[in-house]
């Protein structure tokens, strides 16, 4: 990017309307006379500011993988242009930092402009026409060296991942169980272009079960099995966004011939629309028109029809007249899948980020929220793990959990021990017995690993509470199984079972 602020005057040379509509209805739209793009002048200096906020406000996985790639570009029409790099990053952002980036924008400016964000790769000759492409130098690099390396096999390049690490938002990479399997195969049903009865649908559920990835994923099946297909996808806010745009400017024509033009109409947050009449007769009318040529419409919530509030009675009715499924929290085994899937991801780029089976069942047991916390835990111990270039460890697991539930009560003991009986239905005189019998030492040593693990009492101190044993005797143990267990499954399976019932007894307030 050139230095220093350049101004575009001419709008009408560059095939430029005044419709502020354009710059929403295509990202890459430009069309008012205070275009500028931006450099390393106050705005710049702002954006750094801004950047900084946002390390304070995400956690280190969420910044790392959405902001740091960010770029901001260009003032147009008085707004800020950041830009994302991919429809990935600018679909993830648009849901789940959008109005966090808007209010620390606010903070640090002084002229208080808004925020429009842009994904670059969408964006058309009118924005690029006073923006070069803000990641190209950085690119050039590592495609010289690319080219260097001989690699061509004479066909097509094969697609990269998405460069923020996070797999793409498809049906290869959405777990699917009991709790979302109905919704999962209705998205496919609709992707594929199959009759469903209905032409509105509703998928609702609690936050972070994956009704965003649902919803991309069925754009992206349909994208690519069926090239007439028209999909939009818009988040409510960004539907706002636009009407809002629209009623300012007297003209929501833009915004309706967007909708409009779509076979599949994807509509997510949809509850964030109730309580504003004008926006929803807005997303009614669309509704209808797209309904009306053929096309489907796909709703996504938090709550059902019978829940909702704040709609119109014909909105209601609408709502009540689709093809409505529910998406529940999902299971444990999906919520191992969940760990085990991204982390298998994360390995393939960095191949000593391996979690074995007691780490899976230690985010699973530790972090008790739905799909999204999940994912969090993972890659909050990818960065503590030295942005995988460290294998994870049990110390370093625990430090993210706290981060992210608070302390955890370490156990005593004698709960580890009330664990270690519940799991391999041994007594307390069988633990703290001189018994040689394998079926008796087994779990005798996971309990006195765990002890040393969780309580972070002394050898000793965890000696005397085994029966009166030396404390070599449990060095001795904690030794073997800590070597054993990065190669032995069935050890790592069940130190993680032990531990899961720790978390159980500890729920139920056993100490």
């Amino acid at each position: 990017m050139r230095a220093g602020l350049v101004a575009v005057t001419d709008n009408k040379k560059m095939g430029l309307g005044m419709d502020r509509n354009r710059l929403f209805d295509t990202p890459a739209s430009v069309d008012s006379d205070t275009n500028k793009k931006i450099s390393s002048l106050p705005g710049q200096a702002i954006w750094r500011a801004v950047r900084e906020h946002l390390k304070e406000v995400l956690s280190t996985a969420d910044f790392e993988r959405w902001i740091t790639d960010l770029k901001l570009i260009a003032e147009v029409d008085g707004k800020i242009v950041i830009a994302a790099r991919d429809r990935l990053s600018y679909d993830r952002v648009s849901a789940d930092h959008r109005h966090t980036l808007q209010r620390i924008w606010r903070e640090h400016d002084d002229a208080r402009r808004d925020i429009r964000l842009v994904c670059w790769k969408d964006a058309g000759t009118a924005l690029r026409a006073i923006v070069e492409d803000p990641w190209a130098e950085a690119e050039a690099e590592p495609e010289a060296a690319a080219s260097n390396a001989g690699g061509n096999d004479g066909g097509a390049a094969s697609t990269p991942r998405p460069s923020s690490g996070a797999p793409e938002m498809t049906f290869a990479t959405l777990v699917t169980g009991k709790s979302n399997a109905i919704s999962v195969e209705l998205a496919k049903r609709i992707a594929d272009g199959q009759p469903i009865g209905t032409q509105v649908h509703l998928i609702s559920g609690p936050q972070g079960t994956g009704k965003t990835h649902t919803l991309l994923a069925l754009r992206a099946r349909a994208l690519e099995t069926n090239g007439d297909a028209t999909v939009v996808y818009l988040t409510a806010e960004e539907f706002l966004s636009a009407y809002t745009d629209g009623v300012k400017a007297k003209d929501t024509s833009a915004l309706k011939k967007r909708l409009r033009a779509a076979s599949i109409l994807l509509i997510d947050d949809l509850h964030r629309i109730s309580g504003k009449p004008g926006t929803e007769t807005e997303l009614f009318q669309n509704i209808r028109e797209v309904t009306g040529q053929g096309g489907n419409v796909v709703l996504a919530g938090d709550k059902t029809p019978g829940e909702l509030a704040g709609f119109s009675p014909r909105m209601m009715s609408e709502l009540k007249g689709a093809t409505v499924v529910e998406v529940e929290l999902p299971d444990e085994d999906m919520r191992r899948d969940i760990v085990r899937r991204l982390a298998a991801h994360i390995a393939q780029d960095h191949p000593d980020f391996v979690l074995n089976e007691a780490l899976v069942e230690r985010i699973h047991t530790g972090i008790r929220g739905p799909g999204r916390e999940l994912t969090g835990a993972v890659w909050n111990l990818f960065t503590e793990a030295g942005f995988g270039t460290m294998t994870p460890t049990s110390d370093m697991l625990e430090r993210v959990i706290r981060r992210m539930e608070g302390e955890v009560r370490a156990p005593t003991i004698e709960l580890v021990k009330k664990a270690t009986m519940k799991v391999f239905n041994v007594s307390k005189a069988d633990l703290e017995s001189p018994s040689k019998a394998r079926t008796v030492v087994y779990p005798r040593q996971i309990a006195m690993y765990l002890c040393r693990e969780q309580t972070h009492k002394s050898f000793p101190q965890i000696g005397r509470a085994f029966g009166r044993r030396d404390h070599t005797t449990v060095l001795y143990a904690h030794r073997k199984l800590a070597k054993e267990l990065p190669k032995d499954a069935e050890l790592s399976a069940d130190i993680a079972r032990v531990a899961a019932a720790i978390l159980e007894l500890q729920a139920a307030g056993v100490h």
